[in-house]
């Protein structure tokens, strides 16, 4: 039997990401079920919302998210689609890895026996940020069983973002090296507030989200990079992006717009007000309402 690897900084900082995730799923808006899928990789935390008998959509969520950052969506959403919302193993949630993810076609292995062991033949896929950069590459090789594709403003991706190595992963980074460092976790509250851009904090997602950036392990091996023209071709599905107002990770938002529409065929591109890069939890009612009119088109 394989053993697990600790996925938090300890047994302490575990307890309070776990209690602020049952604060989350204590107010989740539908009945819900939660699922753990056996992979390759490790055991899959996903939680099931919606008509079983529904089309599927998968969320995949940004880095150290978790699956809770959708916890405004899923109601809007299961209301007419079965919803799976995932814990992407390797960080620091609820799924429970084995061993690290070290290449894109070890992403693609995994999702592919996330999704089958749901019994998940078709699907809308959308991710956030690292979810939106893995499940670009799971539309390009599976796209037979990609229906419609959402990038939130995906990692990476589309643009280059060195704003978010110099904001976030660089702190995350020394906090994982040297966590009794005096002060370190003001430099990761430092980095979350730079995320925000002085827009309202969600009173539930946002203890979750700093207490698995303070606490929540990282071993994946995959660093978010730009795709080519030639990579986007894979594509069959139909492809939104939605962009918030305020999101900052990449160099030049507008240039990250420009670039994408060269670079993916068709794309639809919709900026969301008052967002911020978890849109989904800065402006749940504009982003439900995007994602449904699309998955309805």
């Amino acid at each position: 039997m394989s053993t697990l690897i600790p996925m938090f900084t300890s047994s302490e900082g575990e307890k309070e990401v776990l209690c602020a995730h049952q604060a989350i799923m204590d107010k989740w808006a539908t009945p819900y079920k939660g699922v753990t899928i056996p992979t390759s990789f490790g055991e899959t935390h996903v939680i099931a919302s919606g008509p079983e008998d529904a089309p599927p959509v998968v969320l995949l969520h940004a880095l150290l998210a978790s699956a809770m950052s959708w916890y405004r969506n899923v109601d809007a959403l299961s209301q007419s689609y079965r919803v799976y919302a995932v814990d992407v193993i390797g960080e620091g949630n609820k799924s429970r890895p084995i061993k690290p993810i070290t290449s894109l076609d070890d992403f693609l292995h995994w999702f592919t026996e996330v999704i089958d062991g749901l019994g998940i033949d078709t699907l809308y896929l959308a991710g956030n940020s690292y979810g939106g950069f893995t499940g670009a590459y799971y539309a390009m090789k599976l796209p037979e069983r990609i229906r419609k594709l959402v990038l939130i403003v995906p990692a990476a991706t589309i643009s280059p973002m060195r704003p978010f190595y110099t904001h976030m992963f660089i702190p995350k980074a020394i906090y994982g090296f040297f966590p009794k460092v005096p002060g370190v976790k003001r430099v990761m509250q430092n980095s979350v507030d730079w995320m925000h851009k002085g827009l309202p904090r969600d009173p539930l997602w946002e203890p979750l989200f700093y207490n698995s950036m303070v606490y929540g392990g990282l071993i994946n091996q995959v660093f978010p990079r730009m795709y080519s023209k030639e990579e986007f071709a894979q594509i069959k599905a139909k492809v939104l992006l939605i962009l918030g107002d305020k999101e900052a990770i990449y160099n030049d938002l507008y240039s990250a717009i420009q670039s994408a529409r060269e670079l993916i065929p068709n794309v639809k591109v919709e900026i969301i007000s008052a967002a911020h890069h978890i849109t989904a939890v800065a402006n749940p009612e504009k982003v439900n309402q995007k994602l449904l009119e699309f998955f309805a088109e």
